[in-house]
């Protein structure tokens, strides 16, 4: 969780949530990798892909906004402010929910998005940023 600790957070701004990826998702795609490496090793190429950007991703909530940084080579972050916030969906697909993960949107004004992908327990980190805008 470095990345976002040293170059992005401000002044006076402090770390309120730190949503946990779940890994067991990975899981899935390394059997598909493993088991379909006879059609040219695209599933397994699939599967480092996915894992590598599972591991350069980091998700934040502070307490003035939420941040989402991906990316190794070449970083993104994107950012919202608490106050700009105006819906948090959460989405499950069929193995999110056996793997108890989901996708947090969080949508503010001028239809920016930031979204937090495979999260553990999300509808509880959706309540904790609840009371955080409130």
């Amino acid at each position: 969780m470095g990345y976002i600790e040293k170059n992005v957070l401000t002044a006076g701004e402090t770390i309120k949530i730190v949503p946990t990826k779940n890994s067991a998702i990975l899981v899935l795609k390394w059997v598909w990798g493993i088991l379909g490496c006879w059609l040219l090793l695209i599933p397994t190429i699939q599967a480092i892909v996915a894992t590598v950007k599972f591991k350069n991703t980091e998700y934040v909530v502070t307490s003035k906004r939420v941040i989402e940084k991906s990316g190794w080579v070449s970083t993104h972050t994107d950012d919202m402010q608490l106050s700009k916030i105006e819906n948090i969906t959460v989405n499950y697909t069929f193995w999110s929910k056996i793997f108890n993960c989901g996708t947090l949107t969080i949508q503010g004004t001028n239809r920016n998005h930031v979204s937090f992908v495979n999260i553990k327990d999300a509808e509880r980190i959706k309540k904790e940023i609840n009371n955080l805008i409130i």
